[in-house]
């Protein structure tokens, strides 16, 4: 189930705690905030809401807060952030608050997760468990959200509109990860204006790679099979400060073209029928190499599959993840 879905039908009736954790950050700050807005807003919001950071002096302060009566309000919004940086103690004091929490007090807990088991106890998965019993415990990884519906959102929140259409191709530039869905919606947005609407036409041109002509050039040289103009090609994008993961959002889109490409060859479509977005110097030349060279799309797709989960498991490698991801698909 969509976590943003059943957080937002929870809140008729808010439970006394809320963990958000998981490694969408976009969406626990989304969760946190919809949670704000239905316990803590208007002229007193200020007086019912504490926040602290896990990690941070003064963060076992939060049951001081969490058991102080709210001021001219229903309830009192304590929210303690960065979950994975609390020590051992901020964890058993946690522990000790959700097994008897505060009636008038809706207690969130946010971040990536919680940190992992020391001296034999698992504090977080033991935290977890107590809040399922008396709360609502939400993973935000992005499973269950559509990305099409929320980049739909996302436009529609600034006062725009987006084309069904538009949304998917701005989805598939970007690979479906939530934040970049976002930032991509909200560029479109912003340049359309409220009250404007989003077309294939504006994310074609707001969301496609600044260097789209060299990322064109670094899947040439993957389907041609040259590691070495893959490689220069790959460094020239990089060192004009390229990041690694918006290019494998767009080397990854260029490939599933070249596979729909290959796919409507294989079946006799033309390129309009099979819906084939691209270039036309490039699809003649792709078209020729698929002919002599087929790719192969099992093996293709699951190279972008496991450079994607590398890339999300370890950004400070992106750069060398990415580079050994060329490399695999040339020799391939």
């Amino acid at each position: 189930m969509n976590p943003l879905a059943a957080l937002t039908a929870s809140l008729a009736a808010p439970p006394p705690v809320y963990v958000l954790v998981g490694p969408e950050g976009l969406l626990v700050r989304q969760a946190e905030e919809e949670v704000r807005v239905a316990i803590a807003s208007g002229p007193v919001a200020a007086f019912n809401h504490a926040v602290f950071t896990a990690g941070e002096e003064g963060a076992l302060s939060f049951r001081d807060a969490a058991f102080s009566a709210p001021m001219m309000a229903a309830r009192r919004l304590v929210v303690i952030r960065q979950v994975q940086d609390a020590n051992a103690a901020l964890l058993d004091a946690v522990l000790a608050y959700v097994g008897a929490p505060c009636p008038t007090t809706v207690l969130v807990l946010s971040g990536e997760k919680f940190p992992g088991a020391t001296g034999g106890m698992d504090r977080g998965l033991r935290i977890v468990n107590a809040a399922k019993k008396v709360g609502l415990v939400l993973k935000m990884d992005g499973e269950g959200v559509d990305a099409v519906a929320f980049a739909t959102a996302r436009v529609k929140d600034r006062g725009a509109k987006l084309e069904r259409d538009a949304a998917t191709l701005l989805v598939e530039f970007v690979g479906g990860e939530l934040a970049l869905v976002a930032a991509d919606a909200e560029k479109c947005a912003d340049f359309v204006g409220p009250g404007g609407v989003v077309t294939r036409a504006v994310v074609e041109e707001v969301c496609a790679s600044t260097a789209e002509a060299d990322v064109w050039a670094l899947t040439d040289a993957i389907v041609a099979r040259d590691a070495d103009r893959g490689l220069a090609t790959l460094h020239h994008l990089l060192e004009d400060g390229e990041a690694p993961h918006k290019l494998l959002a767009s080397v990854a889109w260029q490939l599933r073209q070249v596979l729909a490409l290959q796919d409507a060859v294989r079946r006799g479509l033309s390129e309009r029928d099979a819906n084939i977005r691209m270039p036309p110097q490039k699809l003649r030349m792709i078209r020729e190499v698929v002919a002599k060279r087929p790719v192969s799309p099992s093996a293709m797709l699951e190279e972008l599959a496991a450079v994607n989960r590398a890339m999300n498991s370890s950004r400070a490698g992106d750069r060398r993840i990415f580079e050994a991801f060329v490399l695999r698909l040339v020799q391939r």
